[in-house]
């Protein structure tokens, strides 16, 4: 974990060589910003002379440098000053780095090769629990070309997963600005910074298990922090061959809204949701075999993503992850030695070949946590003409730092069944 405690001087050392990025550096703000940042930077220089120490500094709070929003708060000559990030960055432990997602613009699609939106989520109202998903899907792929629907709900209480999925060449609905994204029956309307309108539906004769519809899930979401940028500053590799995929979060989502169920009651329902969205030229279907994806919303909290991709051989070839903590800050860590996941045992699917590893043991280094992960119900399968995959919700107990911590999270795993879009 980086130091909360750095002193000015390096904690703004970043925003001279950032400036330049998304905004030119002739701008006035960005004067202002710097000229700022000069003066801070002169006091820090004088404060490490012990015969001249600004004792005034004693009057800002001692847990500064910190963000506020999208500006340091600093101590400059004894003064708590609000310093905005240049275009181009967030402030990230009182230090403004780059970003590489460009939001409201990017909430909206690109015409990269893969593109989805993922909303995920746990609402109930004290006697009705519900998990659900709600996925739109965009490909432009050499084998397969067109738009995906995917809804489901969990009924927590009843113990059953109910789901549908829609295969469309053209959406009914796809606009940047506003961003409305409407394809069979899901739809999303998107004000771009993560205040959102979600709505899917599981037609009568839709569901692919026959355990009763129509469903319906209609949530507004609003986020509680800001998003998450994974990987190198919202930018991660996507397994050993495959391309990049920008990639951001909203980790902690207030949802209210409504739950429809076959009988025709409809619930008022509240509760905690995580939306994903990624896009970039890769080709999720040929250039490698799958890849395990946990969210974690830790109830003291703190939120964790955590993904691996393994290769045609089934060999895991990367992984990675985020820590949202309390406060926005965030912490981005890779490779093999950064955490570890072991199943506890495996489900075979009674809808295709697939046999999905279940219930996990997760080892984080960064912030020592021990967590177990374990399912709802077994069969959340997300079986399908063009991909299988198994999506379900999830709870979460162990330790962190050794301090008892629980929550909730979902889980996908893929590559794990046979699909018609398998590459020979």
């Amino acid at each position: 974990m980086r130091a909360r405690s750095v002193r000015l001087l390096l904690s703004l050392s970043l925003l001279p060589s950032l400036s330049s990025c998304h905004a030119p550096s002739t701008s006035d703000d960005a004067s202002d910003d710097l000229s700022a940042v000069a003066d801070a930077e002169a006091s820090a220089e004088a404060d490490a002379e012990p015969e001249s120490v600004d004792t005034t500094d004693a009057a800002c709070p001692p847990d500064l440098p910190r963000c506020d929003g999208e500006s340091v708060l600093a101590c400059v000559d004894g003064v708590e000053e609000l310093l905005p990030c240049p275009a181009g960055t967030v402030c990230n432990f009182g230090v403004c780095e780059e970003s590489r997602v460009d939001l409201p613009r990017d909430a909206g699609p690109h015409t990269d090769r893969t593109e989805w939106w993922y909303y995920t989520g746990h609402v109930g109202d004290g006697e009705h629990e519900y998990g659900f998903e709600v996925t739109i899907f965009r490909y432009d792929l050499a084998i397969f070309t067109g738009y995906m629907c995917h809804v489901a709900v969990l009924d927590a209480v009843a113990g059953i997963h109910v789901h549908t999925d829609e295969i469309l060449p053209l959406p009914a609905h796809w606009t940047r600005s506003p961003v409305v994204l409407d394809v069979g029956s899901c739809r999303f309307e998107l004000d771009g910074a993560g205040f959102d309108h979600v709505t899917g539906r599981i037609e009568r004769g839709a569901e692919r298990d026959s355990l009763g519809a129509p469903w319906s899930i209609a949530l507004w979401v609003e986020p509680q922090k800001r998003p998450a940028l994974h990987g190198d500053h919202g930018v991660i590799p996507m397994g050993d061959r495959g391309g990049t995929s920008w990639y951001y979060s909203y980790t902690r989502l207030d949802a209210a809204g409504t739950i429809g169920v076959p009988d025709g009651s409809v619930y008022d329902v509240g509760g905690v949701a995580w939306m994903d969205h990624q896009w970039g030229d890769f080709d999720p279907m040929t250039e490698f075999k799958g890849w395990d994806w946990w969210s974690v919303q830790l109830d003291d909290g703190r939120e964790l993503m955590l993904f691996q991709f393994r290769d045609w051989d089934d060999v895991l070839v990367g992984q990675a992850g985020t820590l949202v903590l309390a406060d926005g800050n965030q912490v981005t860590f890779s490779g093999f030695d950064a955490f570890s996941i072991a199943p506890r045992r495996e489900w075979p699917s009674p809808h295709t070949d697939g046999v999905y590893p279940l219930d996990w043991d997760i080892t984080i280094a960064e912030g020592a946590f021990q967590l177990a992960v374990e399912t709802h119900v077994d069969d959340q399968e997300m079986y399908n003409p063009a991909q299988n995959y198994w999506e379900g919700a999830t709870t979460v107990t162990g330790t962190a730092d050794g301090v008892p911590v629980t929550g909730v999270g979902y889980t996908e795993l893929t590559g794990y069944a046979s699909d018609l879009l398998d590459p020979p």
